[in-house]
């Protein structure tokens, strides 16, 4: 087994996410050439988009059990070279179907990376690392959906919707590469598992039949509810009800995720300070002020979106701060194998993100309130669900590595 590398891999592993985010996020602005070259309408133009998030929620509870029996890199390497395929496949695709069909498998490509990348860095790192790492990667793998729309218009101004994959498709083949050279195998054979469907269903009942591992899965997945649910909200109400340029929302979208990449950073001083378990009270306690704020000026300064901006800041700071610790923590509350962990978190990643546009379809109003009480519920829930997992009593479990 390869000696990990504490630089490349997680390096290489941070470019592989990214690319598989801006493969959505820099693809929309193209959405209105592609209804005219394809001679489809808007709902079906959606389909495409759709079909990419349906694909990154695909795969991730037979991946994880798949990197369990044969490895993290062969399983990681997988889904790079499907994605580098799929993403050709888009450049090329002679009918609208070929297209859908491309961003699906585009899509879940995602589930390789997380489940068997996460996986790896889970058993190469231990626990302060992991968790320094984690923080440091969702800094950088966060500013897709800032960066990507930016970059996709850029190369629109001056060429054809093909562009916007050629980019990826080429970084995506170099990153492939790359992974073969450097990627180690963090799971040696006589620690990998049976595929047997029976043994697999009782491993997944026996998680979900975790509390503590349950209730941290919880508490992360609520939060980043709430983060999604401003990702989905906030350029109805800076473009549609505020009259702001896309341009400020650009900007509004870096200020706050400026402070969730500030927050990121400052993990490890604060673990080292604090605990890993204070660390988490003090990143959800941010987000309840976050919270509070956005809720109490959406109702006395309906008028004024700095209220809400300041509120999200808040809550962006607080949920870089306890994000990689509770996802930590969460994984090593069991000793089941590591895949099916990591399938059982980014699943739950994934419904809660459905479940946060959902929300905002049925609550959004125009009004500022309707984005701020979801904030504020979907914070208060993740403390209570924490609080629970505290007066859990403790389990002693075998180590990672």
């Amino acid at each position: 087994m390869r000696k990990p590398n504490p630089m490349i891999f997680p390096l290489l592993l941070i470019c592989a996410e990214m690319l598989a985010y801006l493969s959505n996020d820099m693809y929309l602005p193209a959405l209105p050439v592609l209804m005219r070259d394809f001679g489809v309408g808007a709902d079906q133009i959606q389909l495409s988009l759709s079909a990419w998030f349906l694909g990154s929620m695909s795969m991730q509870l037979v991946v994880g059990p798949l990197s369990d029996r044969i490895g993290r890199r062969p399983v990681l390497i997988c889904g790079m070279v499907l994605f580098v395929l799929s993403t050709l496949l888009c450049i090329l695709a002679p009918q609208f179907e070929y297209l859908i069909l491309a961003r699906f498998v585009q899509g879940s490509t995602v589930c390789f990376i997380v489940v068997a990348g996460y996986a790896s860095i889970h058993e190469l790192f231990d626990q302060k690392n992991a968790i320094h790492l984690l923080a440091r990667m969702s800094s950088v793998v966060v500013l897709a959906p800032a960066l990507g729309p930016l970059i996709g218009g850029f190369i629109l101004s001056g060429a054809s919707w093909q562009w916007t994959f050629w980019p990826l498709f080429i970084l995506g083949l170099v990153i492939l590469i790359l992974l073969v050279k450097w990627m180690p195998e963090p799971l040696s054979p006589n620690r990998r598992h049976p595929l047997k469907i029976s043994l697999l269903a009782k491993q997944y009942r026996a998680l979900l039949c975790n509390s503590r591992f349950l209730l941290l899965l919880l508490t992360n997945s609520f939060i980043f509810c709430g983060f999604i649910a401003w990702l989905c909200a906030g350029p109805f109400f800076v473009i549609q009800q505020f009259h702001y340029p896309p341009f400020v929302f650009g900007l509004l979208q870096m200020l706050i995720f400026s402070f969730f990449i500030l927050s990121t950073h400052l993990v490890k001083r604060f673990m080292d300070r604090l605990g890993i378990p204070g660390l988490i009270i003090r990143g959800l306690g941010i987000t309840l002020v976050g919270g509070v704020l956005a809720t109490l000026t959406a109702f006395l300064l309906p008028d004024y979106l700095s209220g809400l901006i300041l509120g999200m800041v808040f809550y962006a700071f607080g949920f870089g701060l306890c994000t990689a610790p509770l996802q930590r923590l969460a994984i090593e509350a069991s000793t089941i194998p590591m895949g099916l962990r990591m399938a059982l978190l980014s699943t739950s990643l994934g419904f809660f993100g459905f479940l946060a546009t959902t929300l905002v379809q049925l609550s959004y109003n125009g009004k500022l309130s309707s984005l701020a009480i979801i904030l504020l519920v979907t914070t208060i829930v993740a403390i209570l669900t924490f609080l629970l997992r505290q007066a859990e009593p403790k389990v002693n479990l075998t180590p990672l590595n």
